[in-house]
């Protein structure tokens, strides 16, 4: 039930106690409650606050439940403290409800002015007048009569007839006067000190004038040289020509050649030719550097005599340039070793060659048991080249019906005979040469996949199907994958045991598969087709995706790093090129450093910074960005919104850390 409530008269009263130690801070409020329906009587909820002049809440609420009301009369004794009564205006709020009721209070209104009645409660001290020992209010100075006596004074006052220990600062206007010699002065002083001597250094306050410093002193706003050691916690500021500061690294902006200084950033903004910046002579072990091309111009990073810069994972610069090497022959297939070094190739109706120094020269072998020329198809090595493995067989270009698989424990030096004769097509090997698996080519019953778990002297056919065109083989030789070029059993086969009879799973049914290639853990694979379709897998072969081919002709050869995010794919006939990818497949650009030819076969390093690439009928040709030239001819050079982080790893040696945009080595 709600209720309105009208408010006609008030009346206060305060009553105080007869001895004035008893006396309190309540005071007592008598009022009237009108409803709309006249005098109120029950019980009712009071509310009580205090407002000032500028209706800000002081005090309260206080509330008194339940209070009697009869015939609109009630009495309350409210209590806010002696605080609130510093002499300013107050008003009284009171709000009500019926006793009980949930709902909100029922503010009255007007607000009542609090008139002096209850000021009495300034006057409990009153009683202690007489003594100025218990005084609180404000008492003017010349009201003071007599001499105050010292024991009443505070304890910071200075007594002209003891020793005083001045604990802040003091100013003197007049002249201070000290006849004793042994006086002791403790805290701060003002004023100009005029005439004091022996005043230890560590007692001066303020600042001092420059000029009263000593020559050796070090000014922060003019140059100084130190000629000692120089130790400090912190450092600020640019820091530039600062040298073996661990943690620390600086950037500036450069439009001109400059030389590069240890830890420090080179923001190169020449719209039109490039920055080129040096490489200190005689850098540390640890001392980075950094460039980030914001101009047209770009950026050179360029070397001192004995430097080399490592380029092996600035992956966009691989194929950019090419050297050729060998003699024009009918090259069937090419391999190479983890680190690029060491290369063998087959001829088709030739034989075999090996070069160990990355395609520069090469050595025949021609003696027995291949001192005549075979219809080589395909070649493998492993990690390290000194395992080398070779068929003779069936190849893209001729087919020449049958022949034997080869082996070979020393780099190509000496070879050794193994399996029976047939139309071997394509071989692969695991990184230690001990697991080969080999494909052969044909109709008969002996077609299929076969292992060798002993490094080629034993073979056992483990898929038997028609026309197993290529083989590929992870680093372990646990996850193999083999293609089909046709028959009714067509398509991409997978093994993850090592190849064993039963464990081939058909994962494609697509045909005419040319080529195939596997990541160094079998998990990422790619295999072309001959009219030319690339197809990846990243799990192992279970599902395959195709790309968006670059090529619509005959792909002949594809090569993968042991990470499989570098791919690089040959064309045959005379106008066939060479293609890569940086990004496992999903995007492709053609090597434009590459001649034009009937590419048969390409081969990379493991981490994909170097490949080699054979043209039927041409010669063999090496792209390496493992590394710049060595020596001042050697640098690296960047395009606008390009970046390089290199770090100096001792020998003469640059690192790069990480790299953004197309970096070529030079």
């Amino acid at each position: 039930m709600h209720m309105k409530f009208n408010f006609y008269a008030v009346a206060a009263f305060l009553f105080l106690a007869l001895a004035a130690r008893a006396q309190t801070t309540a005071f007592t409020y008598q009022g009237q409650l009108i409803s709309s329906n006249g005098a109120a009587t029950g019980s009712y909820d009071f509310r009580f606050r205090i407002f000032d002049a500028n209706s800000n809440v002081v005090a309260g609420p206080l509330t008194n439940a339940p209070v009697g009301v009869t015939n609109g009369l009630f009495t309350v004794t409210l209590n806010f403290g002696a605080t609130i009564f510093d002499g300013s205006d107050r008003w009284l709020q009171i709000a009500v409800r019926a006793f009980g009721d949930t709902n909100a209070y029922t503010a009255l209104s007007p607000l009542q002015q609090i008139t002096s009645t209850p000021y009495t409660i300034r006057a409990i001290n009153a009683t202690s007048a007489s003594n100025a020992v218990f005084l609180t209010a404000p008492l003017q100075g010349t009201n003071i009569i007599g001499t105050i006596r010292a024991t009443n004074l505070p304890l910071n006052v200075a007594f002209l007839d003891s020793n005083q220990i001045f604990t802040v600062s003091n100013t003197f206007n007049g002249v201070v006067t000290a006849n004793n010699s042994v006086n002791v002065f403790s805290g701060a002083f003002t004023g100009n000190a005029g005439g004091l001597i022996n005043v230890p250094a560590t007692s001066l306050t303020g600042t001092l004038p420059d000029a009263r410093l000593s020559a050796n002193v070090a000014m922060l706003n003019a140059n100084a040289n130190f000629a000692g050691s120089v130790t400090a916690v912190l450092f600020t500021g640019s820091g530039h020509g600062l040298t073996n500061v661990p943690g620390a690294f600086f950037w500036v902006t450069v439009a001109a050649n400059t030389q590069a200084q240890p830890n420090v950033g080179y923001i190169c903004n020449n719209g039109v030719a490039p920055v080129t910046i040096t490489l200190p002579s005689s850098p540390s072990v640890g001392d980075v550097y950094k460039a980030v091309a914001v101009g047209a111009g770009g950026w050179i990073i360029a070397q001192n005599a004995n430097q080399m810069i490592a380029a092996g994972n600035l992956s966009d610069s691989v194929g950019q340039s090419w050297k050729a090497g060998a003699s024009a022959l009918n090259w069937s297939d090419i391999a190479s070793s983890a680190d690029g070094t060491k290369l063998v190739a087959t001829v088709n109706n030739g034989y075999i060659w090996t070069s160990a120094n990355s395609g520069t020269t090469w050595t025949l072998h021609n003696s027995s048991p291949i001192s005549s020329p075979l219809y080589w198809s395909s070649v493998a090595s492993s990690s390290d080249g000194t395992k080398l493995v070779a068929t003779v067989g069936y190849t893209s270009y001729y087919t020449s019906g049958s022949g034997q698989i080869y082996t070979s424990t020393d780099s190509g030096v000496s070879w050794t005979a193994r399996a029976g004769s047939l139309p071997w097509s394509s071989v692969a090997s695991s990184a230690d040469g001990t697991k080969l698996v080999a494909a052969v080519y044909g109709t008969s019953g002996s077609a299929g996949a076969y292992t060798s778990a002993n490094s080629g002297v034993n073979w056992a056919l483990q898929a038997g199907a028609s026309y197993c065109s290529a083989v590929a083989s992870s680093a372990d030789g646990t996850k193999l994958v083999a293609t089909f070029s046709s028959g009714t059993s067509q398509g991409i086969y997978t093994s993850t045991s090592s190849g064993v009879a039963g464990s081939w799973l058909q994962r494609t049914n697509s045909g005419s598969c040319t080529a195939v290639a596997s990541s160094g853990d079998g998990s990422r694979l790619v295999a072309t087709t001959s009219s030319g379709q690339i197809y990846i897998s990243t799990d192992s072969g279970a599902t395959w995706v195709a790309q968006n081919s670059p090529v619509s002709g005959q792909i002949t050869s594809v090569a993968s790093s042991s990470d499989g995010s570098q791919l690089a794919i040959t064309t045959g006939g005379a106008s066939g090129n060479i293609f890569a990818s940086s990004d496992s497949g999903a995007t492709w650009r053609q090597l434009a450093g590459a001649p034009t030819g009937s590419w048969a076969a390409i081969a990379a390093s493991a981490d994909g910074s170097q490949l080699a690439a054979a043209v039927y009928g041409g010669n063999i040709y090496v792209s390496s960005q493992s590394s710049t030239t060595t020596g001042a001819a050697g640098y690296l050079i960047g395009p606008q919104h390009s970046a390089i982080e290199l770090i100096y790893a001792g020998n003469n040696l640059f690192l790069p850390l990480s790299h953004e945009g197309t970096i070529r080595a030079h």
